[in-house]
């Protein structure tokens, strides 16, 4: 059996798990399925997720309807990542602030 047929194969015991609502133990004691190798499984399938590939980067038109006040530059700017705001005041790190804008992306 080749790596891909036994992917195929755990797959579709997979599926029929979590369709199952058994807990791990259970449905592989009634399927005679060694639990050790499932669990192996749901952690292929579970969180061996791909590698997103980079896209291209799509611009939007964005409609202001109040007048944008003409900043000096010296005041900070704020990021929002859902309830995450950051701020970035003048004079930081890029590399810092890439850094934690990457993380973020990546857990938000």
């Amino acid at each position: 059996m080749t790596q891909a047929d036994k992917r195929i194969e755990w797959k579709a015991r997979f599926d029929a798990w979590k369709a199952s609502g058994l807990s791990v133990a259970e449905w592989c004691r009634k399927q005679g399925v060694k639990d050790h190798q499932m669990y192996y499984w749901i952690q292929k399938f579970e969180y061996d997720t791909p590698k997103k590939e980079t896209s291209e980067t799509q611009w939007l038109t964005v409609k202001v309807d109040e007048p944008i006040n003409v900043t000096t530059g010296q005041e900070p700017v704020f990021i929002h990542f859902g309830a995450i705001s950051v701020e970035v005041r003048p004079g930081a790190n890029m590399a810092v602030l890439s850094d934690v804008v990457h993380v973020l992306q990546n857990q938000c």
